[in-house]
């Protein structure tokens, strides 16, 4: 296929979106729940989770009330006052859509800076996918330290921090050896980039018309995703690296700009969720250790299918072409999950996206064809974009305390953290069957941990209230 086909492709692709967005934003204002804290197309899932869970609304005091991630709380939309700002102007919104985009820069491009270390900083596969392990570490760090305290902190010094390290990790980047100092920027990076990523989904979800504001973020995360991914070979043959991580700093410290129009933060009430059952603690730990299950696997998924393409005997180009497409369905995925909430059985929803998710990775064991490489890569993300609401919302209903969310949060980025760091120990220059049988294990094995409390919890809700 050529350039201009993926262009036009493209194109079509971010139009549907924007329409998509004014369709939202016609539709007035829209009751919500509080997009969760999380990372990249995988804080989509965290972003989208409380919403397929449910939407909350006080008809009789004509208000909207969110559901936070860290404990159950409700709160009301943020109103301008003197000392702050609107959070639901253009100003601020658009701030929050590209403070999103800043913080996943390098985790939504990660594949293809996988092969580039192998090309350019000339280590092998494993050592490459251990790079981004460190610094995903770092990103998962940096979230579970904003899930417990990020509510105490004002929002405006975490945002103005974390763009700084994030500049400073990649500046220390340029031109640092590997062996301890090239490893210890990623990771500073990495830093950054979590708290940076938090702050800018929670601010969205305080929004009147969060799902509005979600469709500008996608189309602007997964655009730049899709033509990143496609255009990265080409880049890093012309200007390699170090001008990458330049663009990231700059990228980073540019966008300092935003802070006058954060907001400080944001206060909170209790709330009961309706749809919450009490599970019994040993439920609870299987619950989230299918959560860590799954994105385990989905953090090594990503960090290997490059170098799949490549082991397959694909171009870069035509690797790179895949991903990009599969970036561009994923919006579809991702926005499926919100439209079909409430109209599909949610744990259908699970089952169908976990285990459909471990089919599409088994395409990819061998040497596939470039055909099912597509297949494969596409089905894979646009299954991740669209589960992981579903899985990150039930997993809400487990405990009535509502500290479920937080702890799956957590899970979450530890596995996607995690799941580089075990990729890059099955990598041993004889090729990727372990690590992709290791992911297909892993999603099977999550679903399997899911499906307990997913019981308990339907025979808990078949019994009426006394």
């Amino acid at each position: 296929m050529s350039r201009s086909t993926w262009q036009a492709l493209s194109t079509t692709t971010l139009l549907i979106g924007m329409i998509g967005a004014g369709l939202w934003y016609a539709d007035g204002v829209i009751s919500v729940a509080l997009l969760g804290e999380s990372f990249s197309s995988v804080v989509i899932g965290s972003v989208l989770g409380p919403i397929v869970s449910g939407r909350l609304w006080d008809k009789e005091a004509k208000r909207t009330y969110y559901r936070i991630p860290h404990n159950d709380v409700r709160f009301e939309a943020p109103k301008a006052t003197s000392r702050d700002i609107d959070v639901n102007g253009w100003p601020a919104i658009l701030c929050a859509v590209i403070l999103g985009t800043i913080g996943v820069l390098s985790f939504i491009i990660q594949p293809g800076i996988v092969q580039g270390y192998v090309t350019k900083l000339q280590v092998s596969e494993g050592v490459a996918v251990n790079l981004a392990g460190v610094e995903m570490l770092g990103v998962a760090l940096a979230t579970v330290f904003m899930a417990v305290w990020g509510t105490r902190i004002n929002w405006r010094w975490v945002v103005a921090c974390g763009l700084v390290i994030a500049a400073l990790g990649d500046i220390a980047s340029i031109g640092a050896p590997l062996g301890g100092r090239f490893e210890l920027a990623r990771f500073v990076a990495g830093l950054g980039e979590g708290a940076i990523t938090s702050i800018s989904f929670t601010f969205v979800g305080v929004t009147i018309r969060a799902e509005r504001n979600l469709a500008l973020y996608l189309t602007l995360l997964l655009t730049y995703g899709a033509f990143g991914l496609w255009y990265l070979p080409a880049f890093l043959d012309t200007h390699g690296l170090d001008a990458m991580f330049g663009a990231f700093a700059v990228l980073s410290l540019a966008s300092l700009g935003t802070l006058p129009f954060l907001p400080h933060a944001y206060s909170a009430d209790e709330m009961v969720n309706p749809e919450a059952r009490q599970l019994p603690t040993a439920l609870l730990v299987i619950a989230l250790a299918g959560v860590l299950a799954y994105n385990i696997a989905q953090g090594i998924a990503w960090a290997v299918l490059f170098l799949v393409g490549i082991g397959a005997g694909l171009g870069e180009q035509q690797v790179a072409d895949a991903l990009f497409l599969s970036q561009i369905l994923a919006v579809g995925g991702a926005l499926a999950s919100v439209f079909l909430a409430g109209r599909i059985s949610r744990n259908g929803a699970i089952a169908f996206g976990i285990l459909a998710g471990a089919a599409s990775i088994a395409l990819l064991i061998g040497k596939p064809s470039l055909t099912l490489f597509v297949v494969g890569v596409c089905g894979f993300n646009v299954l991740w974009n669209f589960v992981l609401p579903f899985i990150l919302g039930r997993v809400c209903d487990f405990d009535e305390s509502g500290r479920m969310m937080s702890f799956a949060i957590m899970m979450q980025m530890i596995g996607l953290g995690g799941g580089p760091l075990i990729a890059g120990q099955l990598l041993d220059g004889s090729g990727y069957r372990s690590a992709e049988l290791l992911c297909v294990a892993l999603f099977i094995v999550s679903y399997a941990l899911l499906l307990i409390p997913i019981r308990k919890h339907q025979a808990l809700s078949a019994v009426p209230a006394i």
